[in-house]
């Protein structure tokens, strides 16, 4: 019979939640493209809100890593599902974007812009 993985407080944690040597918790998961992703809280009751944050978004079909997606990725996914305009109008939306965006901010981080 395996035994149960307990915090210092004895309380059981569940598959993917760590204690760490500092006192905070830690959660990993996989995301879509199979890489690991870590999310940490001072309180387990914290980290089991943010759990259930991202199971309820994987549900949903929302990319849970999206703080790590990039204005290139994030470009290329609306291209390839943008529909309803003329050939012409796509042409230059892609020759600007690659021209003026992509070599300047294309690969920072959508959750680091700021306004």
């Amino acid at each position: 019979m395996a035994t149960k993985r307990k915090d210092k407080s004895r309380v059981v944690l569940k598959t993917g939640e760590v204690q760490r040597k500092d006192g905070t918790y830690q959660f990993s998961w996989q995301d879509s493209q199979m890489k690991r992703r870590f999310v940490y809280a001072r309180t387990l009751d914290d980290l089991r809100e943010k759990e259930k944050r991202i199971q309820k978004d994987k549900c949903d079909g929302i990319k849970t890593e999206a703080r790590y997606t990039t204005i290139d990725e994030l470009f290329d996914l609306w291209a390839n599902m943008k529909r309803g305009l003329k050939n012409n109008t796509f042409e230059n939306y892609k020759y600007m974007y690659n021209t003026f965006v992509r070599p300047v901010i294309g690969s920072k981080r959508i959750s680091t812009l700021k306004k």
